[in-house]
């Protein structure tokens, strides 16, 4: 399994892989709420600042994919819109043709 840059944190001090397991469970089920906020505002303050198109898309994707793992979506549209919102101008013809 792989876990994301941003849950290393949490369980770099396990002693075996259960107890990194048991680890995240706990983070997860814990503060839920708290939680969906966290990840929703990071999706939403993404920036892709020097990132290349396939970095940038990958966090977009990571942290989506991680919302329905706490029982919270992201509405398709919203992901589109969050995309795109960062790419400027070099990207403009792309998601002229995605959104007609």
């Amino acid at each position: 399994m792989s876990v994301s840059d941003s849950m290393i944190v949490h369980i770099q001090d396990a002693k075996s892989p259960k107890q990194a397991c048991d680890t995240l469970v706990k983070m997860y089920n814990t503060n839920t709420q708290a939680r969906k906020m966290q990840l929703k505002q990071e999706l939403h303050n993404l920036q892709k600042n020097k990132m290349n198109i396939s970095d940038y898309s990958t966090k977009v994707k990571n942290l989506a994919d991680a919302l329905p793992s706490i029982r919270a979506l992201v509405d398709d549209e919203d992901f589109v819109a969050v995309t795109f919102n960062e790419l400027g101008k070099d990207y403009s013809q792309f998601h002229t043709s995605i959104t007609i």
